[in-house]
């Protein structure tokens, strides 16, 4: 078996899970919150922690170890090679926002008193402002890998 198509494959199924799953989180979320006079947003806030356990850690968990080994086994010089710098970073800084910003609020949502529409408002409004952040940078960090521009 070809120990590099199987990091290979890894890699991606890892950025997939990640991104395919903030993406369509942030979209789902944002059309669930505005129906939420008809439904209720706490089962939509516990969804999106059970995704992020689920697909978010679990994706970005296989990128990183597969990401660390494919650079090992094809000799990349990580802290000279551009495009995995600014790849890393990106990773790195999304990470950040997510367990700074993302987690808490999550968190928060899902114990926001149901009658209480403005501090709801206020939090998935951050949430969602910081969401799309990180999640443009995961794109950005993803185009960085593929495109290898120096």
């Amino acid at each position: 078996m070809d120990e590099l198509a199987v990091l290979r494959t890894l890699h991606v199924a890892g950025a997939v899970l990640l991104i395919g799953n903030v993406t369509v989180t942030g979209f789902w979320a944002t059309f669930l919150y505005r129906e939420r006079a008809t439904v209720p947003f706490r089962p939509v806030a516990r969804a999106i922690m059970w995704a992020d356990v689920v697909f978010t850690l679990l994706g970005g968990t296989l990128l990183t170890i597969s990401g660390i080994l494919l650079a090992m086994r094809r000799g990349y010089p990580v802290l000279e090679t551009a495009w995995l710098i600014r790849g890393i970073a990106a990773l790195a800084l999304s990470t950040l926002l997510w367990l700074i910003f993302l987690l808490p609020d999550q968190w928060r949502l899902e114990r926001v008193r149901p009658d209480d529409d403005r501090a709801l408002r206020r939090l998935f409004l951050r949430w969602s402002a910081v969401g799309w952040a990180a999640t443009a940078i995961l794109f950005y960090g993803l185009w960085c890998m593929v495109a290898k521009h120096t």
